[in-house]
């Protein structure tokens, strides 16, 4: 830098990168709350489908109401898809869904209904291995009662993986080090 004192000089760069986005296929309670939960959480949620209106999507960043063949969903590899259609056209949207670049996709359904879409997309040509991108039934288990907690375990699944968490409870994870600590002490 041509300091005439000799000094040194440390930069510290900090990239800015994009948010991901939160893409939400389907309306209802579920989607309304990962639409709350994920914008909290710094995801850029879209959603799309016809039923969705902007009053039960405050926290949208945008959403989509006329696309009834998925030509707006775009996910980068970057980004979380999650389909809560409530059983009404999820196997044709997850047909949408598999033929784009979403890091990750998930399905909220029951055991059941999973293995239906997941024979349809058999089906319809899809292999083992796009199958296998396909995170269903979704979330972590945490007992999930009510939409709102449904959504919270589909979230933490996310995070955890965006993050590269475990999954484990933190007093699992943190019992090693106070261990370790004692043994020293």
């Amino acid at each position: 830098t041509g300091m005439p004192c000799g000094g040194s000089m440390r930069v510290h760069v900090e990239p800015m990168l994009p948010r991901p986005a939160l893409w939400i296929l389907g309306h209802g309670r579920i989607a309304e709350c990962l639409c709350r939960i994920g914008a909290m959480t710094g995801f850029r949620v879209v959603v799309i489908d016809s039923a969705a209106t902007p009053d039960r999507y405050l926290d949208a960043g945008k959403l989509i109401v006329d696309d009834y063949d998925y030509t707006a969903l775009e996910p980068l590899s970057s980004d979380y898809v999650v389909i809560a259609t409530q059983h009404k056209g999820d196997h044709q949207s997850m047909k949408h869904v598999l033929s784009r670049d979403a890091g990750y996709i998930a399905l909220i359904a029951s055991r059941k209904r999973t293995g239906l879409v997941m024979d349809y997309l058999r089906g319809e040509g899809f292999d083992a291995e796009r199958l296998a991108r396909v995170h269903a039934p979704c979330g972590l288990d945490l007992g999930c009662r009510t939409p709102e907690e449904i959504a919270l375990s589909v979230l933490a699944e996310i995070v955890m993986l965006r993050r590269g968490g475990s999954g484990l409870p933190m007093r699992q994870i943190a019992a090693p080090a106070a261990v370790q600590r004692e043994k020293v002490a």
